[in-house]
């Protein structure tokens, strides 16, 4: 592939890409489960790096592709550890609720593994030979990530716009590439702006699914299904439709609300993301195809039985990667690698675990 910024002075925009297949994955994806089923689970270990490794090595940017350097053994040691931990942890809880008590533990331990889980998957991340890094502090991660959320839900998510702009602004401040460093400033009115949008998709959802509700009542009085019991249960069946779809529709909407937000929140976050004080992120994901494409994956993989969880990895690692781009303000060549902590592996097979994933 032609290198598209060498040469040129103006800033130019370097999409990145995905060339994948569907198909393609399949075959690794099927490979990995039966494996693991196999070996009852040690193989998730070399499953987790099969998969990065693919993902990352058909992600394309400027001509050139990411690479993921975990080892799987490593992966495993850690797997082992944080299951043993969770393991004991529950039986502790079993045995006395007086143990549950530990999770104060847990939200004094979590600004540490998080930090090394950053740090791990920075370094295990690479783009022209030149790997990613991460240094971050304990209490930068305290304030952004266990302060804030608590901050943000005593206040009823008023807050969320300003933790929202800490956990993104801490990652950016604190994520490197090579020797070069990003830096992140998400705007607090835009972010504010997309919790109104935000708002304004839920009620739209649940007006939507009241709507369908009031349809479906109304057809059922149009069938004569319960005409015949008189005027009480005429105005029963009118307003129970619209009640149910809208409570219906509020569950709905809230559970979709997070992927809305989330979505919004990259958007700014990446936008306004330098690397190095000269190249500029972009991101342009739509919220609501994002919302769809997941939501659709969601049904298509259990329709399918979880045979089409490949398709559905791949279409959404594709829009993600081809709504990223870097406005380039010249050559990506003249970055130098250097050497930096290289994280905690068990940290980062925790948040694996949990389904936790932090990152711009």
């Amino acid at each position: 592939m032609k290198t598209a910024a060498a040469g040129r002075e103006a800033p130019v925009h370097l999409g990145f890409s995905f060339t994948g297949r569907a198909l393609e994955y399949f075959g690794i994806w099927i490979v990995n489960l039966l494996l693991s089923i196999i070996t009852l689970g040690i193989y998730t270990a070399w499953a987790k790096v099969r998969r990065l490794r693919y993902f990352y090595g058909n992600t394309w940017l400027d001509g050139h592709n990411f690479e993921y350097h975990a080892r799987p053994v490593k992966i495993l040691i850690g797997r082992i550890i944080v299951v043993a931990l969770l393991v004991a942890y529950n039986l502790l809880v079993s045995i006395s609720p007086i143990f549950g008590l530990l999770i104060i533990l847990y939200l004094l331990a979590f600004p540490w593994l998080l930090n090394k889980s950053m740090a791990f998957n920075a370094r295990m991340t690479s783009y022209r030979n030149v790997r990613l890094n991460f240094r971050g502090s304990y209490w930068g991660a305290f304030l952004a990530f266990v302060i804030m959320p608590i901050v943000a839900l005593l206040t009823a998510g008023l807050l969320f716009p300003l933790a929202s702009k800490l956990s993104n602004d801490y990652i950016g401040r604190h994520l490197g590439y090579g020797s070069a460093r990003f830096e992140t400033r998400a705007p607090l009115k835009a972010l504010y702006g997309n919790l109104g949008a935000t708002i304004l998709f839920v009620i739209m959802v649940t007006l939507v699914c009241a709507g369908i509700g009031f349809l479906v009542g109304s057809s059922l009085v149009a069938a004569g299904n319960m005409m015949q019991g008189g005027g009480d249960e005429l105005l029963d069946v009118l307003t129970f439709g619209p009640v149910t779809g809208a409570l219906i529709g509020g569950y709905i909407a809230l559970a979709l609300a997070y992927l809305f937000y989330a979505a919004g929140v990259r958007n700014i976050a990446y936008n306004h993301t330098v690397l190095d004080g000269q190249h500029h992120l972009t991101s342009s994901v739509n919220r609501m195809r994002y919302v769809w494409i997941l939501v659709s994956n969601l049904f298509a993989t259990i329709l399918s039985l979880g045979l089409l969880r490949p398709w559905a990895a791949v279409r959404t690692w594709r829009y993600l990667a081809s709504s990223t781009g870097l406005l380039a303000a010249g050559p990506l060549d003249h970055f130098v690698d250097e050497a930096a902590p290289e994280g905690n592996v068990g940290a980062a097979e925790f948040f694996d675990i949990e389904g936790i994933d932090f990152g711009l």
